[in-house]
C-alpha cells in the first residue's frame, strides 16, 4: 500500500505550513547578520576608566538606612489602641 505525502496546510508545497516556512526563511536570513554583529562587537581596545569620584562618605548612607530601619521597627512594635482585642 502506497503512502501519500501528508499536507499540513491547504495547497502547501513543502513539508511545513506556510507560516513556519516564512519563520524558517526569516531565521536563515537573519542568522548571518547576527553572527557578523557578534564579530563586530568583539573590540580588543582597553575599556575606559570610570570618572566617578564619590563626594559623600558612605557611612552617612548607612546611618540613614539604620535610622529608617529603626523607625519602621519601632512603629511596627507599637501597641495598637485596641487594648480589649490584644492578647
Amino acid at each position: 500500500m502506497r503512502e501519500w505525502p501528508r499536507r499540513l496546510a491547504i495547497d502547501a508545497p513543502g513539508p511545513y505550513p506556510a507560516p513556519m516556512r516564512s519563520i524558517h526563511r526569516l531565521v536563515l536570513s537573519i542568522a548571518p547578520l547576527a553572527l557578523t554583529a557578534l564579530a563586530a562587537a568583539q573590540d580588543s581596545s582597553k575599556p575606559p576608566e570610570p570618572a566617578f569620584t564619590p563626594v559623600t562618605n558612605p557611612m552617612i548612607g548607612y546611618i540613614v538606612v539604620a535610622v529608617l530601619f529603626g523607625a519602621i521597627v519601632a512603629v511596627s512594635l507599637m501597641p495598637s489602641k485596641r487594648s480589649h482585642m490584644d492578647l
